[in-house]
């Protein structure tokens, strides 16, 4: 069937395609006097971002899903339950009205009914790139409609601030029990330490060590003097009376010289006298006193050399006693003073975590008595003035379309029932025969005209 075909079809019933248009919208206006009227009413909220991490306490940017969170916390059953206990009173007996129409008798329960029935009509819309949250709700009353969807406000502020204080509420328990184990850390630590001083009797360990380090390089630069000295006595002690240091020794090197002047009088008195002459024999007796008289000087400066230095050999052993003493007393203050300032490290370090989690439990336990929250109704409900269902002109065009439609439908099913020509072309298509002529159309109406042309 072609197009033109169809059109002649349509055409020619085109009073029962008129018929059905009118039965529809006729039918349609009749439905919607009698379709209950049904209200909208809106409401906006501004939500704010910015949320507070419970361990650190800074306060950081929302998830990207923040809005969409809220969105679902709004539509919440959590909320819903709670929408009828913030209903004025007026408000009120409305619910409680329709509560006892809907409910079968007995089983009245308007805040469960109107729990359902705000999660069954409301509708949530978070703003696009904005902190606005857009709330709608459809009631059969507008007092209804703006009083609920007021209360849905006031439900869901209460409860986003109870989801905020309820965390910060087992934290500040949390915080309150990590501070008894924190304080007995605290007190544990600063008992070791009072006890680890009152047992090594430190005061002022820092200067102690200070004062011990000093007579310790004291003792180090004595030490090597007397070093030096016991080497330097070592050597003027040498061996026996052939000690280096001997000649430097005043009274013998005047023996030394009488003894040189004695023998060499005694040398010439053997040239000039002979050795039997009293005179050489003499002078024999003198040279033989001088070198007895030099050899008691050397024994005597010997024996002074080997006291010395016995002496200076035995200082020389005090000072290293007293410094390998000094040394240990100087290694073990430092022992203390780096265990006391592990001591004193844990003590700060207890102290810190202390403080923080006192601050933390103190911040906690203020978030958890606010009575504040970051949403702000914009607007709130008012009572819609016109209804949004039914809406007149939709359903019409609807009704319109739907005649149309069946009509449509209707003329095609009569014409393939009752097969009709109206055209040439039908009998060229129906019959297989071409049309030899035809009569042009004149004057009258469609159906003869077309008896014309056949």
């Amino acid at each position: 069937m072609s197009l033109s075909s169809l059109l002649r079809i349509l055409l020619a019933r085109w009073w029962l395609t008129a018929a059905l248009v009118v039965i529809c919208i006729a039918a349609m206006a009749v439905v919607t006097m009698f379709m209950p009227r049904k209200y909208t009413a809106s409401t906006e909220m501004i939500m704010e971002g910015n949320v507070q991490d419970r361990v650190t306490g800074e306060s950081v940017s929302a998830r990207s899903g923040y809005m969409s969170t809220q969105s679902e916390i709004i539509r919440s059953r959590r909320v819903a339950e709670r929408v009828y206990e913030y209903l004025p009173d007026d408000i009120r007996a409305l619910v409680d009205e329709r509560a006892a129409e809907v409910q079968p008798e007995g089983r009245v329960d308007p805040a469960g009914w109107l729990s359902g029935y705000v999660r069954r009509n409301v509708t949530v819309e978070p703003g696009k790139n904005s902190s606005v949250m857009a709330i709608t709700l459809t009631a059969e009353d507008p007092e209804v409609a703006a009083g609920a969807l007021n209360s849905l406000a006031a439900a869901y502020i209460d409860t986003s601030i109870e989801l905020r204080t309820d965390p910060a509420r087992r934290f500040s328990v949390w915080y309150q029990n990590q501070m008894e184990l924190l304080r007995n850390n605290l007190r544990e630590a600063r008992s070791k330490l009072s006890g680890f001083q009152q047992e090594h009797g430190i005061v002022g360990l820092n200067e102690q060590l200070d004062l011990e380090t000093s007579r310790l390089a004291d003792l180090s630069s004595r030490l090597v003097e007397a070093q030096d000295q016991s080497t330097q006595d070592q050597l003027r002690q040498g061996e026996g009376n052939e000690a280096t240091a001997i000649p430097n020794n005043a009274a013998i090197q005047n023996l030394r010289s009488e003894l040189a002047r004695a023998e060499a009088e005694l040398e010439d008195m053997s040239t000039r006298y002979g050795e039997r002459h009293p005179e050489y024999r003499r002078q024999r007796s003198e040279v033989q006193a001088l070198r007895g008289s030099l050899s008691r000087e050397r024994s005597i400066a010997a024996e002074s050399l080997e006291s010395t230095a016995d002496v200076s050999q035995s200082r020389l052993e005090e000072l290293r006693q007293s410094f390998d003493d000094q040394k240990e007393r100087v290694l073990a203050l430092k022992a203390k003073r780096d265990e006391l300032e592990l001591l004193q490290q844990e003590v700060q370090m207890a102290q810190d975590a202390y403080n923080s989690a006192s601050g933390r439990a103190q911040a906690n336990t203020l978030e958890s008595r606010l009575a504040e929250t970051s949403v702000t109704v914009l607007n709130e409900a008012i009572p819609p003035s016109l209804p949004t269902s039914p809406n007149l002109k939709l359903n019409l065009v609807i009704a319109t379309a739907l005649g149309f439609m069946l009509g449509v439908a209707l003329s095609l099913l009569l014409e393939l029932g009752n097969r009709r020509v109206r055209s040439r072309s039908d009998i060229e298509e129906t019959l297989g025969i071409p049309v030899l002529a035809y009569l042009p159309d004149t004057a009258g109406t469609y159906r003869q005209r077309e008896a014309q042309t056949v």
